[in-house]
């Protein structure tokens, strides 16, 4: 892996990128620490972090002790939400029933060999509407560490949640945002 990960950042600085990895279960980089690690190891000068509070919010880590523990290695963040469900408590976080699902049942693809898996009827958790999983104080603070951490850095809404609509998901999303920004905008002064 680190001779791999070397490449890609030689070839990023030499292209004048930055490449952000997003901390997921199973993979490599998977929390701040793995990915602070892999930083080190390949003494990187143009990969860090994605910032997926979704991912890290169902590990148990608390996304905005990440963003600061991470500073200028967060390179871009993501709006994206969960919510715990009471299956977490048999099936942990880690849940890992998820079904391939056959060719016969035609999977939606993810591009080549890859297709979507079939979710648990009783899943550990969801993916949520962003300001579902988690209330709009926590957005407010996520937003406004991503302001003071990694100021120039892009916030995009990644929306995954199956019980919505894409533009109803997406106007969830987007109304929780605003609101967030403005508050990062216009904070209460005590």
């Amino acid at each position: 892996m680190i001779p791999y990960w070397r490449r890609v950042n030689e070839f990023a600085a030499a292209h004048d990128v930055r490449v952000a990895i997003e901390m997921h279960p199973q993979n490599v980089v998977f929390n701040p620490s793995t990915l602070v690690r892999l930083v080190d190891a390949i003494d990187a000068t143009h990969v860090g972090a994605e910032m997926d509070p979704s991912h890290l919010f169902w590990q148990q880590i608390d996304p905005i002790k990440a963003m600061e523990y991470l500073g200028e290695l967060v390179y871009c963040a993501a709006a994206k939400d969960i919510r715990i469900n009471e299956a977490v408590a048999i099936h942990g976080v880690l849940d890992d029933r998820f079904r391939r699902v056959p060719a016969a049942e035609h999977p939606l693809s993810l591009g080549g060999k890859y297709t979507l898996c079939e979710w648990p009827q009783d899943s550990a958790w969801d993916f949520v509407a962003v300001g579902l999983g988690h209330d709009q104080e926590f957005w407010n603070r996520f937003v406004a560490t991503l302001a003071r951490v990694a100021p120039e850095t892009d916030l995009a809404i990644e929306h995954e949640d199956a019980s919505l609509g894409r533009l109803e998901g997406l106007r969830v999303a987007v109304d929780t945002l605003h609101i967030a920004i403005a508050a990062e905008a216009h904070p209460l002064r005590e």
